[in-house]
């Protein structure tokens, strides 16, 4: 088949150009975000991790009073693959002076040049200042230590301040030489490079020349009254910076090698520290030039300033979430044109979506990631205000007491492992656990994208549940209940901590998607790690909360299992989470094939391209147990012919196809019904 404007020669093979069509796949919706509180890592940013070790690099582990850490270990010991995490702060956040001060700071001893290019050296000893990467008292651990390091030495012609390089030793401006030659110490003197130049002597090859800050030999130059060019030892100086991190649990170490001393520098090394390190960045302005502290290159430790301070007192719920309506966020952080960070920073805006993006914290700023198709605030119950007592201070039971299961090889103590921050009385507070929830519902509602995971406040009895439940009704939400105690890794008593079960709901969600496919309900599994329930459910209990629309993990002999997989919607048609899930991922798949097709010319073969490619994308869902008719024909349908696109359709530019589908539902119930004959058989119909 040839395209329209393909021409024919001579006979031969010919390629044809146009385009294929591109293939339409499912989205992927198994990516889960969650937003809570954590001893380290940057605030207010959503970071990708692809394991737990991934998690414990960036933002610590068990140290602090939240319960994030527990929801996002929960997600990937149950399967989950990719998670985005978002970690909250006090108000005022950065760069306010509040917030600046939570932040350790060290300095180092160097040494700058002053005065103008071409002047005295003007040496003046001088500090720089390192910050810890994020607020908190782990940056009070960091220590610094700058080595400084002489290579790439060759010979070299200086006259004046230009320095004749020989082939091939072109250091690049920025850069640091220690010369050693006539009227210089033994050890040499420190010089920068201004930049490089070519100097031509007659019809010889160029030379690159160096135009150093002064020259290195003085009398030396045009119009000095000697000799022009004076035979000099070069050697480049760069520094290596280490970084280490002394938490005894989690060290971490940075090493940095290579880097420049000079501002024009490619790796100079407050530009590397800013862009690369995790640990450290830059504070307060920095000199042009920074020189050793002395000529034999010897490191330079830094000494702490600041100490840090962790703000755990001061979360409130506005830390969780900004000031702006729901409806006034941009559907996804990529209708915004602000720039961000390569962990999904947000960047700065004026006005419109882009301000609006820029504005969004919190949950506000997850729902913002186009990748994530689960949403769970783990600590969204926090109760800490400014006024609120210490985190030292013993937190209050939850509710219920915790039941004992039978006894490990260790004993385990069924109590909080260290004090846990106070949760909100789901009793005497609940408008106020709603509203939290709500909002967080209503992100779900606005983008369309991902489902939120409500976790069931912990201590209700199921009538307050049920009274819970009545707040709400949306297909982009589930619920879960009870909290899972889990035991704490770092405790060497072995006693276990209560968790929100959103951070198990979410990972058997991923796995269930990456093995099985959207179609199959994540139901009917078991939350690995899980020894105990904050309440103990009974069957009764467990019928009430399934018509609810709650999911419960039931406790059963091998642990505690996913009893089902619905929404908090009252409209039958979406009750299933997987139908929810199934039609978002249509609609995103379907949203994503047509962008390409926006400005083409509106042709039957257009339209004919656009049908077969969704018919290709259901075709594979149909043979995937993803719909509930017998037959394609009685499973799907795709319309787009010209009675959907008459003439004047088509003057407006449009292009209108109709797509019908017939989810699937879970299997819930199995009947069996027993007869004994006469005889004594027995009939299992």
């Amino acid at each position: 088949m040839t395209g329209p404007g393909l021409r024919l020669g001579a006979p031969g093979v010919y390629r044809d150009a146009r385009p294929a069509a591109p293939a339409a796949a499912p989205v992927r919706l198994d990516v889960a975000g969650f937003v809570g509180v954590a001893p380290r890592g940057p605030v207010d940013q959503p970071v990708p991790v692809d394991r737990w070790s991934d998690y414990v690099r960036r933002f610590g582990g068990f140290e602090g009073p939240g319960l994030l850490p527990y929801a996002v270990r929960a997600f990937f010991a149950q399967g989950g693959a990719r998670a985005y995490v978002l970690r909250v702060a006090p108000l005022p956040r950065a760069p306010h002076p509040a917030a600046q001060e939570a932040c350790a700071l060290h300095r180092v001893a160097l040494v700058r040049a002053d005065g103008p290019p071409g002047t005295g050296p003007g040496w003046a000893p001088y500090e720089i200042g390192l910050r810890a990467r994020d607020e908190g008292g782990w940056g009070g651990r960091l220590s610094v230590r700058w080595d400084f390091t002489a290579a790439e030495r060759f010979d070299a012609a200086a006259d004046g301040r230009e320095l004749a390089l020989p082939p091939g030793r072109t250091p690049p401006a920025g850069s640091v030489l220690r010369v050693r030659g006539p009227g210089l110490p033994p050890a040499g003197g420190f010089f920068r490079i201004l930049e490089l130049a070519e100097r031509r002597n007659g019809s010889g090859p160029p030379t690159v020349v160096a135009l150093l800050d002064r020259a290195p030999v003085p009398g030396t130059g045009s119009g000095a009254g000697g000799p022009r060019a004076v035979a000099v030892e070069a050697e480049v100086v760069t520094a290596e910076v280490t970084v280490a991190d002394g938490d005894p649990a989690q060290p971490r170490r940075e090493r940095f090698t290579g880097l420049g001393l000079g501002r024009g520098h490619p790796r100079y090394a407050a530009a590397v520290l800013a862009a690369e390190s995790l640990l450290v960045s830059p504070d307060g302005e920095w000199p042009d030039a920074l020189f050793p502290p002395d000529a034999f290159l010897t490191s330079a430790p830094s000494r702490p300033v600041r100490p840090g301070a962790d703000r755990y007192s001061a979360i409130s719920a506005d830390s969780f979430h900004g000031a702006l309506p729901v409806e006034l966020l941009p559907a996804t952080a990529a209708d915004d044109d602000s720039g961000g960070e390569g962990d999904g920073g947000s960047g700065e805006g004026d006005g419109g979506s882009g301000g609006a993006a820029a504005a969004a914290i919190g949950m506000d700023r997850m729902a913002l990631v186009p990748e994530i198709g689960l949403l769970s605030a783990p600590d969204l119950l926090w109760q800490y205000g400014e006024n609120a007592p210490a985190t030292e201070t013993p937190p209050r039971p939850l509710g219920s007491r915790f039941a004992p299961c039978p006894p490990p090889a260790v004993p385990l103590t069924l109590a909080p492992a260290r004090p846990r921050p106070l949760l909100l009385d789901p009793v005497t507070q609940l408008p106020e656990i709603l509203r939290r929830q709500q909002r967080l519902v209503a992100l779900a509602e606005h983008g369309r994208r991902f489902v939120s995971l409500l976790d069931v406040p912990p201590g209700l009895p199921v009538r307050s549940v049920a009274r819970w439940r009545a707040a709400f009704d949306s297909s982009h939400a589930a619920a879960h209940h009870p909290w899972l105690g889990v035991v704490d890794p770092d405790d060497p008593d072995r006693r276990a901590v209560p968790v929100p079960p959103s951070g198990f709901a979410a990972g058997i969600i991923a796995e269930r998607e990456r093995r099985l496919g959207l179609p199959w309900g994540p139901a009917n599994a078991l939350a690995a790690g899980a020894v105990t329930a904050a309440q103990q459910l009974g069957d009764a209990d467990c019928d009430e909360l399934h018509l609810l629309g709650i999911d419960v993990f039931r406790p059963e002999r091998d642990g505690f299992r996913l009893a089902s997989a619905r929404t908090l919607s009252r409209d039958p048609d979406y009750r299933q989470l997987s139908v929810r899930r199934l039609m978002t991922a249509l609609r995103l798949t379907l949203d994503r094939q047509a962008q390409v097709l926006a400005f083409e010319p509106h042709t039957p073969q257009l339209r004919d391209e656009l049908r077969g490619s969704v018919l290709q994308l259901l075709r594979g869902l149909y043979r995937a147990g993803a719909f509930a008719g017998d037959s394609e024909d009685t499973s799907f349908f795709v319309r787009c012919d010209e009675h959907l696109n008459p003439t004047w359709s088509q003057g407006l530019g449009r292009l209108v196809a109709e797509i019908g589908v017939a989810p699937a539902q879970p299997l819930e119930y199995l009947v069996l019904r027993i007869a004994q004959d006469a005889d004594g058989s027995v009939d299992v119909r």
